[in-house]
């Protein structure tokens, strides 16, 4: 794991616009490929990228202004380096061109791009994504998927079968602003997740370990969702996600007792959160909103996880 780099650009009145543009095509090319940025019309410009790398797995989290942003021939032959690029669009609108394909990206919506060929952004806008990175080859030995097979300049949408993986990328790149030791441990599933987003776009099948790795993320998303719900039991959890009991105890092997460990420690987390948030509210109710059938259940939960009691943890907090 390498450090977090934080590059930013911004203008103002009387700010030499062409000197801000070298700098930010700089930071750009630095993070990522050689790039050249193309300025669109506005009296001031500003740019940052938050860059971090993890082994072979690179994420950011960048926006900027209006501009166009493009990776030529000439700028790929100054290279060896071989990257899929992947983006998820957090605030504004962008467009990408690849291989004759355009893709119209929003909020919420990821694409593929490779930079061994050309290919060209354009923000009419600010605009604000999450990128990752990882190499070609790494891709290739993990999966099996040639660069050809990638759906290059293709939305994908939120609500598709591929966002879990949307989801996931996000929250990993965005993490890294606050945890970065947290990002590293993550990041070692992103070439099997970005596998399966793939073959799910492409209409192919999951190549690998890489169906493993998605069906977990499709678990804990679930658990993450539902964990409030006193009424969650493993077989609803089953049924929930799409796969069967055994499945479900194999995916979350790591959890030393299975979901039930991990269901107990999402709900604990969100009483922490209530019990130092809402000095107010009764431990009962704060049990009750965090998805323990009763009292007893809550303490019991509470000390097995924290080492301590409900009221003791909420005068320390609050102290």
């Amino acid at each position: 794991m390498q450090g977090v780099r934080r590059v930013e650009v911004r203008g103002g009145e009387g700010a030499d616009a062409g000197r801000l543009f070298e700098q930010w095509e700089a930071g750009l090319s630095e993070a990522y490929v050689p790039l050249a940025v193309s300025p669109g019309e506005s009296e001031s410009f500003q740019g940052w990228i938050v860059h971090g790398r993890y082994n072979e797995v690179e994420l950011s989290t960048l926006g900027a202004s209006k501009q166009r942003v493009h990776r030529t021939r000439t700028l790929i032959a100054r290279t060896d380096d071989e990257f899929l690029h992947t983006s998820i669009q957090i605030a504004g609108r962008g467009r990408l061109h690849q291989d004759g394909r355009v893709a119209e990206v929003g909020p919420g919506e990821m694409v593929f791009y490779d930079s061994t060929r050309p290919y060209h952004w354009e923000f009419e806008g600010a605009w604000e994504m999450s990128a990752v990175q990882v190499p070609l080859s790494r891709l290739r030995q993990r999966s099996g998927i040639a660069p050809s097979e990638i759906p290059t300049a293709t939305t994908v949408a939120g609500t598709s079968p591929a966002g879990v993986v949307t989801s996931f990328l996000r929250e990993l790149t965005e993490l890294q602003n606050t945890d970065p030791a947290q990002a590293a441990v993550l990041a070692g599933s992103t070439v099997d997740l970005l596998s399966s987003a793939i073959a799910l776009t492409a209409g192919r099948s999951i190549p690998g370990d890489a169906s493993e790795t998605l069906t977990r993320r499709q678990v804990l998303d679930f658990l993450r969702k539902h964990c409030l719900d006193a009424s969650l039991t493993v077989e609803s959890i089953a049924s929930g996600c799409g796969v069967s009991r055994r499945t479900l105890y194999r995916v979350l092997e790591e959890f030393e007792e299975g979901p039930a460990t991990l269901l107990r420690r999402m709900r604990i987390e969100y009483a922490c959160g209530l019990l130092t948030a809402r000095k107010d509210l009764p431990v009962a109710a704060v049990a009750h909103s965090s998805g323990f059938t009763n009292e007893r259940q809550f303490y019991r939960a509470f000390r097995v996880e924290m080492g301590t009691t409900p009221a003791a943890y909420r005068e320390i907090g609050c102290g």
